[in-house]
């Protein structure tokens, strides 16, 4: 644009010089004499340079307009290239943000998992170590029961673990069968004698359902997806064995446990799936009872029914015990009798 502006200018002074030489070379140097002779001059340079300066002007006005048209479209461009470029920055900053969103994920579950499997590693030492010596509130559990005796079985090469769990059940088992034959105690729930081993024999187990219970909780927590968390509590029920499983029954119904979160949370990950449990169909004036296997151990329907939900259509909702076929077997009975005992009132009201 300057080269431009600087060649127009050399052009008009070389017509303007040249306008000066000629006129000189025709007419001389001096003054003009009268007012007609001085109108001439200025019409002769007027007529000579005026439209060739207007001219040169046109010239530059429309190598300007030329210019500025080339900077708008390069502007244009310029614009392209930044919107492309902010366009791909947006991808960029969008695929960033997605790619740490991931990463995040990624992070919780593998936190969620190392606490997970860290907790699984207690709950075996746990386990390893539970021991169960009844001799220390033998006395104290017979009075408030009030039996003769009750025996846990033999101690003979015992070692913690499974075996001291196989003890307590069955310390429990013989001293409810021992209220039950006495008759000043009558007919009683074995869960009220749990609750008396529970008052003495917690501080021997009572940390390990505390892990399990964190166990859960956190599965719940920390989980959204319900597949999910079937699949790690799947992983955790795969390590429990049936006596750990009846005691876990037997401590979920425990009202100085708490006030049923914990059982809550078994119902919602069906832990009791695999409990070794026989539905006994009672016959005539017999009722219904359940009958657990290693050890052997006799469950009320009233008891097994605090770990399943009904409708109003006799339908289970949510059962602790997911697929049992033995409790499954319960509920289809126990749903047929209603529908019965339903119609034999309507014909009776009729």
């Amino acid at each position: 644009m300057k080269r431009m502006i600087l060649l127009i200018f050399c052009l008009a002074v070389v017509i303007g010089i040249t306008a000066i030489l000629f006129y000189v070379d025709n007419f001389g140097f001096g003054y003009a004499q009268t007012i007609g002779d001085w109108g001439a001059v200025g019409d002769f340079f007027g007529g000579v340079l005026n439209p060739t300066f207007a001219l040169l002007s046109l010239i530059l006005i429309a190598y300007t307009l030329m210019q500025n048209k080339k900077a708008l479209e390069q502007s244009e461009k310029a614009l392209q290239v930044s919107n492309q470029e902010l366009a791909l920055t947006r991808n960029e900053l969008a695929n960033s943000a997605t790619a740490l969103e991931e990463q995040a994920k990624l992070l919780a579950v593998q936190s969620f998992e190392t606490t997970f499997f860290n907790m699984l590693e207690l709950h075996s030492r746990l386990l390893d170590n539970f021991s169960y010596d009844y001799s220390g509130s033998y006395v104290r559990i017979k009075e408030e029961l009030n039996i003769d005796h009750y025996s846990a079985g033999s101690s003979k090469d015992a070692k913690p673990g499974i075996f001291y769990i196989n003890r307590l059940l069955t310390s429990i088992s013989d001293a409810h069968k021992n209220v039950k034959s006495s008759q000043s105690n009558g007919e009683k729930s074995i869960i009220n004698t749990f609750n008396v081993f529970y008052r003495y024999e917690n501080k021997e187990f009572g940390i390990y359902f505390r892990n399990l219970y964190q166990v859960l909780k956190l599965i719940k927590d920390s989980v959204q997806n319900v597949q999910e968390q079937k699949k790690y509590s799947n992983i955790l029920r795969a390590q429990l064995s049936n006596q750990e499983l009846l005691l876990l029954f037997l401590n979920c119904l425990c009202p100085k446990v708490d006030k049923g979160q914990f059982r809550e949370l078994v119902i919602h990950f069906e832990l009791l799936e695999h409990l070794d449990i026989t539905y006994v169909r009672g016959k005539d004036e017999l009722r219904s009872i359940f009958r657990v296997n290693n050890p052997t151990f006799f469950l009320e329907t009233i008891e097994v029914d605090e770990y399943i939900s009904f409708n109003c259509n006799g339908e289970v909702n949510k059962s602790a015990f997911g697929r049992n076929n033995q409790i499954s077997s319960y509920c289809e009975n126990e749903k047929a009798t209603n529908c019965k005992e339903e119609d034999i009132n309507l014909e009776r009201n009729n």
